[in-house]
């Protein structure tokens, strides 16, 4: 019985998916990239053994991507959380994997400095760590936050770079790494990280491509998370104490001369005094400000935005609240008690025909019963004062099975001021779903021109993934706008019918409609 409504609602999902012969609608899977019986998506395994079983079989992978980084050239380089493959003498359970997928969807496999086409971090025997972001820098390397647990129980933010080329980039910190390291038993978690020009030093010339380090820190292995903001430059340099506009507390080294400060807020986060998670960071759009907005989630009822901004408070040039903002230096994004909402991403996206409109921001996520059940998509736009949230559903009337929900994961702006929202949505429970796209209006209105999914759901599009002659389970976790103005969408796919093994897949979606933004450089539309 199960089996037969899994293929029934398989059915249903298929027919929802565009052809090519209706290629103009915005969204549609790009032919050009992936294989020529599955055009628009590929999947790969960091293959593993399943450790259920002993000594373990092969072709068995748990793979979850996290960010996806377009290059100039239309590849991309996909970074994930994994079990650790199976040929490498690794203990830990999983570990950090980046793989670069080519222009025309294929695995690369002469890239990374692991083999197999793979960098996977390492860091050693008796600790476990993971990644949670990752940005791309100018030189065509990247650089990566995550977290390190140490065998006595503390954990520390930790930052990776890497070239080009996937090999550690040894001119950061050590051999690479940049561990921030403080003082006792912390319980620190590296979560976001942003790439911007700051002027640190109040004279009007900001510094270049210095790093947004955001994360959850504590001191101690019990109790509430606070707060914690770190700048360093690329070279892995943390930005000194002695300077007001690098934080308000010492970091770490205390007493020698690399000796770091950090924004540390401890206070007026979550409403309800709950342990916040910082989900999310970005910054201003030069000439705007120096704000620093950080996403928090895990405070219940609301979705929450405190408001940081590096400039002259009290007679100096300091990182600080910002105190511009009502409630603290807070956006509130709340629907009442009787709902649980959660953002999960965040970008600055200025409007033109609204007050301050240049400091506008766009959060994504959802709104759900207290429980986490039924979600919806969510999507506000935040002021210095109020805020604006609609609620997006995503379960068409003529489907037959009725939708536990639908959650945004991820979010970007296009330079026409639309927005894209990444996430998933489920056809009869959470283990059979597909992903969704859904883009905005910037007045948060659902865009007619993308999509198909149904003529009452406009802006809408799912997207199915038939792997062995069914259709899979699969998300979207991470969205990125390509060079050439098209989409590229990062996740997981069912290897396995029950989701016991899951695929990375990547998919390129044509945004036709906007060609404003490819600027005539994506001629072949």
């Amino acid at each position: 019985m199960f089996r037969s409504a899994v293929l029934a609602v398989g059915f249903v999902s298929l027919l929802l998916l565009p052809s090519w012969s209706a290629a103009q609608v915005d969204g549609s899977l790009d032919p050009a990239f992936g294989p020529p019986g599955d055009p628009g998506r590929m999947a790969f395994a960091i293959v593993s053994r399943d450790p259920v079983q002993t000594p373990g079989v092969l072709n068995w992978a748990q793979v979850t991507p996290f960010k996806v980084l377009p290059r100039g050239d239309g590849s991309a380089i996909v970074w994930s959380n994994a079990a650790t493959p199976y040929d490498l003498p690794i203990s830990t359970s999983s570990v950090p994997v980046a793989v670069r997928i080519l222009s025309d969807g294929t695995w690369d496999s002469s890239w990374g400095a692991t083999g197999g086409g793979r960098t996977v971090i390492y860091v050693g025997e008796d600790y476990d760590w993971r990644a949670n972001d990752a940005v791309a820098t100018p030189d065509g390397g990247m650089v990566v936050v995550g977290t390190i647990d140490n065998p006595d129980g503390s954990s520390d933010m930790a930052v990776w770079k890497f070239t080009a080329g996937g090999q550690a980039d040894t001119t950061f910190g050590t051999a690479g790494l940049r561990r921030l390291r403080r003082g006792g038993m912390p319980s620190d978690a590296g979560k976001a990280l942003h790439l911007a020009d700051l002027d640190v030093l109040g004279n009007g010339s900001p510094v270049p491509n210095l790093l947004i380090v955001g994360g959850n820190v504590r001191d101690g292995l019990m109790g509430p998370h606070d707060l914690g903001l770190v700048l360093m430059d690329l070279n892995g340099t943390l930005c000194g104490s002695a300077l007001p506009a690098c934080g308000t507390v010492i970091g770490g080294d205390v007493g020698l001369p690399s000796e770091w400060a950090m924004l540390r807020i401890g206070s007026g986060l979550c409403p309800n005094g709950a342990d916040m998670d910082v989900a999310d960071l970005t910054k201003f759009d030069a000439g705007v400000s120096e704000a620093i907005p950080v996403l928090i989630r895990g405070c219940g009822d609301t979705a929450v935005v405190k408001h940081t901004i590096i400039g002259n408070a009290g007679g100096a040039w300091r990182w600080t609240t910002n105190t511009g903002y009502a409630n603290g230096g807070r956006s509130l994004v709340t629907f009442g008690p009787g709902f649980m909402v959660d953002g999960n991403a965040i970008v600055h996206a200025p409007v033109a025909n609204l007050p301050l409109g240049s400091e506008s921001l766009v959060i994504a996520g959802f709104r759900a019963q207290p429980d986490r059940s039924q979600p919806l998509m969510m999507a506000a736009r935040l002021d210095r004062t109020s805020f604006s949230a609609v609620t997006y559903d995503a379960d068409p009337p003529t489907d037959p099975w009725i939708s536990p929900g639908a959650y945004a994961d991820t979010l970007v702006v296009q330079p026409d001021g639309k927005l894209v929202l990444g996430g998933g949505t489920a056809f009869a429970s959470w283990t059979f779903g597909d992903s969704l796209l859904m883009r905005l209006n910037a007045d948060l209105s659902p865009d007619g021109s993308f999509g198909n999914l149904s003529a009452s759901l406009p802006g809408r599009m799912t997207y199915g993934y038939p792997i062995a002659g069914t259709d899979r389970d699969n998300r979207a976790n991470a969205i990125a706008l390509t060079p050439d103005g098209k989409l590229l969408a990062a996740g997981y796919a069912y290897a396995s019918t029950d989701g016991n093994a899951r695929y990375g897949s990547v998919m390129r979606m044509r945004l036709e409609g906007d060609r404003i933004f490819a600027n005539g450089f994506d001629l072949s539309q």
